[in-house]
Order: C-alpha cells, then sequence, then structure tokens
C-alpha cells in the first residue's frame, strides 16, 4: 500500500512540475515571436536610466520603464533562473546612467541573490509594453490562451 502511495504522489508530482513549466515555455516562444514578429532592432546601449522600473515578464526578459517613460526589453541568457519570482531586482554597471549589451546586469535581490548579463536591449512602445504585460497575465491565469498562441493577436508597433 505504501508503494502505491509514493507512487501516485510521485506521478502527480511530476505532473504538476511538467505543467508549471509549459505556462513559463509557452510564454518564453510568445516574447521570442514578438521580437522577431515586432521587428525590434536590437540596441547597444541605453543612457539616461535614472529611478528606472524593472518588472519580470520571465527568467530571460525583463521589461524597463526609465523616467522618461521610455520602455524597454532586455534579454538575459537562458541559464538565467530564479528571476521569475523576484520581489526586488536592480541594475548593476550602469556607469552614468548607461546599461550596455554583455556588460550590463541586472541583479534579483533578497531571500535569493542572482545575477545575470543582459544578452539584449530593444526599445518598445508603450502599447508593446501593454501587450507583453497582458499576455503575461493571461499566461499566468490560462496557460492555453490564444493570445500567447497567435501572433497576430497584438498590435504592431507605432
Amino acid at each position: 500500500m505504501k508503494i502505491y502511495i509514493r507512487s501516485i504522489l510521485t506521478i502527480a508530482t511530476v505532473l504538476l512540475v511538467g505543467c508549471s513549466n509549459s505556462k513559463i515555455n509557452n510564454y518564453e516562444n510568445y516574447v521570442t515571436t514578438f521580437i522577431a514578429d515586432e521587428g525590434l532592432t536590437p540596441l547597444e546601449s541605453i543612457d539616461s536610466l535614472y529611478a528606472v522600473d524593472l518588472f519580470v515578464l520571465n527568467n530571460q526578459h525583463i521589461a524597463l520603464v526609465a523616467q522618461n517613460q521610455k520602455s524597454y526589453l532586455l534579454t538575459t541568457p537562458d541559464n538565467c533562473e530564479n528571476m521569475y519570482f523576484a520581489g526586488k531586482l536592480i541594475l548593476l554597471n550602469a556607469n552614468d546612467g548607461v546599461v550596455k549589451v554583455n556588460s550590463g546586469k541586472v541583479a534579483r535581490v533578497g531571500d535569493k541573490y542572482t545575477e545575470c548579463t543582459f544578452t539584449g536591449i530593444y526599445k518598445l512602445h508603450s502599447v508593446q509594453l501593454d501587450r507583453l504585460s497582458r499576455a503575461k497575465m493571461s499566461n499566468h491565469n490560462n496557460p492555453q490562451s490564444s493570445a500567447l498562441n497567435s501572433s497576430s493577436s497584438y498590435p504592431r508597433g507605432e
């Protein structure tokens, strides 16, 4: 009887972990497709980044809103972990308010310290940032959402 119960618990655990990872992977694919479909041009650096807000979209994508209300999408390597549930993020290596690809970093502070280098920076229009945020919420609430499965479900940037 104990073996039977352990087997059921093991199978249930594997299924739960698999389902939670599919939500994250589904959104990750959405963001990658979004970058290509929107024709977002990679930037080498961004400046005037005083008083920024950082929003984690997933482990590899972070939205940044600068004091001047300009929005950016920051990408990190695939091995960047523990960002998704970050309570607080800070920018590192922002010399004189300038963040550069492959030298600028973001750090998760608090319960787990994680530091990741930016591998990409993309300028976002406010409507694009809104769509990425809505898609994240949609994925969180419903991983099978059609908003994530159709690249034409978001408006083109201005």
